[in-house]
């Protein structure tokens, strides 16, 4: 097995689709600092399932894929392929060419993939465990890492020398083992619990389900006693039944000729009845207007005495309102003479009151004209200095106006121009955005389209890739059947030479003469020699007829004369071999048939045996001389018959097998199926000769035809993952685009916003200059007008202030008058307030008591009306009394003969009640008999319905199925005694279960299947226990063989390296599998020393050496070294070079440098440049052609 080739593509700086082909022996590749020379060592790390971003010299694992440059887009995914040669088959696969593919997608997706099939890291793993490839093994040492191979952690140190050993299968089994068994010892506990819970419960459940059992045993026992009681039962309540059946009948006979004669009764009873109810109704019509009358009486009396009532409390109301209006007049009175007193007081009040007003309101309107004279002048002088203030603040602010609207006018012609120069601006830019646009636009659109176009292509080169993996996987199926029958037809065609060349199938001293003739243990002539079976060719439906024909002669051997037959057969008698039959062709001579011609023409003749064979004329005589008088026949009739015509002279074989014997035996049967015999042997070798090519011939066209799909998928596979690429880039650039027609169109609005406004403004502007120029002349003449207006003031306001200093003293003598009037007058409005207010109060009073006379005499006047009309009905009242007395005597002497009549229809009803109470009573009786006898028959009936419910639902049984227990009864008391034991029985067991049977049985049945899974997982742990033992003890076996001998080669290849010195690996503090393995070297003419303590040179050489002892030990199929060698001297890179070439016989080495002495050792150089800054690139020169 070797690397075939690299394929890289988006990796690091590999951007381009990059393959590198490799042969055997030594690959150098070169470059300077920086060009991607590493990249490549990395690529195959990372490709082997290495998940450290550290060791990739990365930050995190999207680093790996290709991150563009100034020129370059970034890529969407990188993918890099190891194509292995294993036409050896080191690799468990039947492949003769295994390619393993990683590839990463920029989304942080991660793909293994084995010859083009999807896998895991775990399969790629697996595959290449204890060969020396992987991300662990020592078939990648990478830049600077030389040293860690003596320096770094001895865990380190280890995981590379175990996978040297080759214990990293067996360790990893171990591994796997030990997980099992973690697994098996948790299953294992809690199996136990289970089995623990179980036998917790299966004793109790066992005693449960015995007393089950026993209550099942005593209930079917109970059931069937039960029931035969039960059937009894029914039977004597059924012949009750029968005799209240028969009691019934005659008891209804004599109850249906009593009614009838009771219903006669009833007849005349109701005649009578009718008499009386007629009369009762119209003695109760009367009696109803008696009573009506009656009850009138007594209303009209009854409301006679409430007027009387009525008449004396208006009477008492009468004489009360008398009274009550007798006080009021007397109150009233005193009321009146208060008031009028009061009434004068208040005028005389009035009068001072009105006095001073008057003086007052003088006073005031004289001061008042004077205030206000002053106020007049004082606000003059005030609006006169306000509008002296307003006029020079005025006079500022129409100065400020007018030196502000020529600044104003100044800034607004500059600020016109700048807005004309933005304007122009404004409108260009919106032109150049909207050109721009449509072009981002369009090529969007295009864009779009190509990703449309792209993904259509991926997904139709995806069905191919389907299609023709579909057909890969047949072809390579094919391939992998005929592969199959190759091995099987060439393990055959082995078997059938081996055979034919070791004499099978002869007898054995013929066997082994034969052999010894070939070994020249007999010397003989050349060519004298030869076993019958040899010298023959038969056809293959001849081959059973004629072996049958020679039987055991076919081991007969033809010699060239007497002689050597003579010595042969002294040989074989010598050496005590055996026997044999020898055919000397000068004294054998051959008999054949020719005077029976005729047996030519029978139906079945087939031949004569010696014609029918094809042999060397040297050997006829010795062929007919054992096959010239045999017949061969189709089968057994026509033998028969060809016997019967030659008269049984000669020995008839068919093509099945049978023989006619001369004679007239015969001698058939089946016949044994030997795997070859010794006839068929040579076509058959034959045969299989040309099957061998013609699978050969199947197998190449397999195998082109799945080389050309694999081509085809792969060719497919880049194209897909080229457009997948070009899909990430024209989706980023859709972005980027996206983006920019965005900004463009927020930028269009912005400069639509800016050039309305800028337009606004400019007009805006225009009206603000003319507007100003307008202000500006009304400035200048209102400031002229406020100027004269200023000095007329000044003027105005020294005259106003003279006259009211003058004025003022006049003012404060009038306001000292006015406040002392004012407060007598204050004084007197109090007093006349107070004497209105109790005139007001009095003449309230007065009105009242007027009132409440005037309601006092309407109550008066309305009580006196009231009295007449009461009188009225009351004499109403009486006459209706009289006449209703009147009528109630007349109808009590009516009611006197109604009663003499009702007695006497009374009497006839009373004799007629007696014979229907008679015959009523006689009825009674009987119905009493008949519910009597309905109520036992409902008893008996509810008692037979009750057995046969208890029959049905509590026993679960039909009346039917209940006969079968049906049983006679001797002694019932006995019996029921006995029922009654057995209730007590299955009482005395107390609760039972009765489903811890089925409970118990499920209980046992788990409990067995569980004690068996426990052995099962004791049995497996002791297996498991012992594969570990083995694999452990295996490990320390190979191991301990493994690393002897990486000592013994590590001394060799460091004397050699170093030219002298020795070195060692030292196990310590441990076993084989968990020592530290130490390194201690002693170069030339140096003492034994650590290995810390060397030189960096010295520290790289040994590093070497180890390396190099490894590879001799367990040889990689390849090895990438990345600049191992940096710290050597030249001759040390010489010596390096020499076992590159001494171990690159064996092992394919790729070996990235500076060196130019590692470069002389190369079979074949790549160089790795970078023409494009960021961009790795190959050219590769194959040395051994160039020599």
């Amino acid at each position: 097995m070797f690397l075939k080739s690299i394929e890289i593509r988006g990796f690091k700086s590999f951007a381009d689709k990059t393959e590198l082909n490799f042969k055997k022996g030594v690959t150098t590749i070169v470059g300077p600092n920086g060009s991607g020379k590493s990249n490549i060592s990395d690529a195959v790390r990372w490709v082997l399932g290495e998940q450290s971003v550290k060791s990739l010299r990365g930050g995190k694992m999207e680093d790996v894929i290709f991150a563009g440059t100034q020129f370059r887009k970034p890529v969407g995914l990188c993918q890099v392929s190891l194509v292995l040669d294993n036409s050896d088959h080191e690799l468990s696969l039947d492949y003769s060419e295994v390619t393993i593919t990683r590839r990463l997608y920029r989304s942080g997706e991660s793909e293994y993939y084995i010859n083009g099939t999807q896998c895991r890291l775990k399969d790629v793993n697996q595959l290449f465990m204890d060969t020396g490839i992987g991300k662990e093994g020592y078939s990648i040492i990478g830049q600077g890492k030389i040293e860690a191979v003596l320096s770094g952690k001895p865990e380190e140190r280890r995981s590379i020398l175990e996978e040297a050993a080759g214990i990293v299968k067996f360790k990893w089994r171990k591994e796997e083992a030990e997980k099992k068994l973690e697994n098996t010892d948790q299953n294992l506990v809690r199996i136990c619990d289970i089995i623990s819970t179980y036998e917790d419960r299966i004793e109790p459940l066992k005693i449960e389900s015995e007393k089950a059992k026993l209550f099942l045993q005593l209930s079917e026992n109970l059931k069937g006693r039960e029931v035969n009681l039960i059937v009894h039962s029914i039977d004597k309540v059924q012949n009750k039944i029968n005799l209240l059946n028969n009691e019934l009948e005659d008891n209804r006979h004599k109850y249906n000729e009593v009614k009838k004669n009771n219903d006669s009764i009833e007849l005349e009873l109701q005649k009578y009845n009718d008499e009386l109810e007629k009369f009762d109704k119209n003695a109760g019509n009367e009696k109803s207007i008696y009573f009506e009358s009656k009850s009138k009486l007594q209303s009209l009396v009854s409301d006679n005495n409430l007027l009387d009532e009525r008449i004396e409390n208006i009477n008492k109301n009468q004489t009360r309102i008398s009274e009550e209006i007798g006080e009021i007049d007397l109150k009233l009175g005193n009321i009146k003479k208060v008031k009028d007193t009061e009434v004068n007081n208040v005028k005389v009040i009035q009068g001072e009151q009105s006095k001073l007003n008057n003086d007052i309101v003088n006073i005031e309107n004289n001061a008042i004209s004077i205030n206000e004279d002053l106020v007049s002048k004082e606000e003059k002088i005030k609006d006169l200095k306000n509008d002296q203030v307003d006029i020079l603040s005025k006079m500022a602010q129409k100065n400020n106006d007018i030196l502000n609207l020529s600044n104003e006018n100044d800034s607004i012609k500059k600020r016109l121009e700048n807005l004309k120069v933005s304007v122009e601006s404004y409108s260009n830019s919106r032109k150049i955005n909207l050109t721009t646009e449509a072009m981002l636009n369009e090529q969007m659109k295009n864009i779009k389209n190509n990703i449309e176009q792209y993904e259509n292509t991926i997904k139709d080169k995806r069905k191919k890739i389907a299609l023709l993996s579909s057909t890969l996987l047949k072809a390579e199926n094919d391939l992998k059947l005929e592969n199959n029958l190759f091995s099987k037809m060439e393990a055959n065609q082995q078997m059938l030479v081996n055979l034919e060349k070791q004499y099978e199938g002869y007898t054995r001293s013929v066997k082994v003469l034969m052999r010894h003739i070939k070994d020249n243990k007999i010397q003989i002539p050349k060519n004298s020699i030869n076993v019958l079976g040899e010298v023959i060719e038969v056809k293959k439906e001849l081959e059973a007829a004629i072996e049958i024909a020679l039987g055991g002669a076919i081991s007969d051997i033809i010699t060239k004369d007497d002689l050597v037959a003579k010595k042969l057969i002294g040989y074989l008698k010598q050496n005590n071999i055996g026997r044999a039959t020898f055919l000397p062709l000068n004294i054998v001579k051959g008999r054949n048939i020719d005077s029976i011609k005729f047996i030519e023409k029978i139906k079945g003749y087939v031949g004569i045996a010696s014609n029918l064979v094809n042999y060397n004329n040297e050997f006829k005589s010795a062929v007919e001389f054992l096959l010239g008088r045999t017949i061969i026949a189709s089968d057994m009739d026509s033998a028969l018959n060809i016997a019967r015509s030659i008269n049984y002279s000669f020995k008839i074989v068919t093509l099945q097998g049978e023989v006619v014997n001369p004679g007239g035996s015969l001698t058939g049967g089946s016949i044994s199926h030997r795997s070859s015999n010794i006839i068929s042997r040579k076509r058959e070798i034959e045969e299989i000769n040309g099957r061998l090519i013609q699978s050969k011939n199947n197998i190449d066209k397999y195998s082109s035809e799945i080389i050309e799909i694999k081509s085809e998928i792969k060719e497919l596979d880049n194209i897909c993952l080229n457009l997948k690429d070009k899909v990430y880039q024209e989706k980023i650039e859709t972005t980027k685009i996206e983006a920019r027609i965005n900004s463009i169109k927020e930028e269009s609005r912005r400069l639509s916003q800016n050039l309305i406004v800028s337009n606004n403004e400019i007009e805006n502007n225009k009206k603000q200059l003319d507007i100003n120029n307008e202000n500006g002349k009304k400035l200048s003449a209102d400031y002229n007008l406020l100027r004269k207006t200023k000095e007329e003031n000044e003027k105005n306001i020294s005259a106003f202030e003279d006259e009211l200093e003058s004025k003022g003293k006049l003012v404060s003598e009038i306001r000292e008058k006015l406040l002392k009037l004012k407060i007598k007058k204050a004084q007197v409005d109090e007093n006349c307030i107070s004497k209105v207010k109790d005139l007001e109060r009095m003449e309230k009073e007065i009105n009242e008591l007027r009132n409440r006379i005037e309601t006092l005499n309407n109550e008066k006047h309305q009580n006196t009306c009231l009295l007449e009309e009461i009188k009225k009905q009351i004499q109403c009242s009486t006459i209706k009394i009289n006449d209703l007395s009147d009528k109630i005597k007349s109808m009590e002497e009516n009611f006197k003969n109604y009663e003499v009549e009702r007695i006497k229809i009374k009497e006839k009803i009373n004799i007629a009640g007696a014979s229907k109470e008679q015959s009523q009573l006689f009825i009674n009786k009987l119905e009493n008999e008949l519910h009597k006898i309905d109520v036992a028959m409902a008893k008996n009936d509810a008692e037979k319905e009750s057995i046969y419910n208890k029959l049905n639902d509590e026993l679960e049984i039909t009346y039917a199925e209940a006969l079968k227990y049906k049983s006679d009864i001797d002694n019932l008391d006995s019996y029921k005694k006995e029922v009654q034991a057995l209730k007590n029985k299955i009482s005395s067991l107390g609760t039972v279960n009765v489903g811890s049977i089925e409970e118990y049985k499920d209980i046992k049945e788990k409990y067995t299947f569980m004690s068996a899974q426990k052995e099962d997982l004791i049995q497996a742990k002791d297996e498991l226990l012992s594969v570990i033992q083995d694999m452990t003890n295996k490990m320390k076996v190979v191991f301990k063989e493994n690393f002897n001998k990486l000592r013994v080669n590590f001394n060799e290849t460091f004397r050699e390296l170093f030219k002298g010195g020795s070195a060692d690996l030292i196990l310590s503090q441990g076993d084989e599998l968990t020592g530290i393995i130490d390194i201690t070297v002693q170069p030339p003419g140096k003492k034994l020393q650590n290995i810390n303590l060397m030189s960096g040179g010295e520290k790289g050489l040994s590093a070497i050496a180890l390396l190099f002892a490894i590879l001799k030990m367990k040889p990689t199929p390849f090895c990438i070294l990345d600049e191992i060698e940096a710290a050597l001297d030249d001759a040390n890179v010489i010596r390096y070079s020499e076992f590159l070439r001494k171990f690159s016989s064996n092992i394919q080495f790729i070996v990235i440098t500076h060196r130019k002495g590692t470069m002389e050792a190369s079979d074949a150089l790549y160089g790795v440049t970078m023409q494009e800054k960021g961009v790795s690139k190959i050219v590769s020169v194959d040395l051994v052609q160039a020599v």
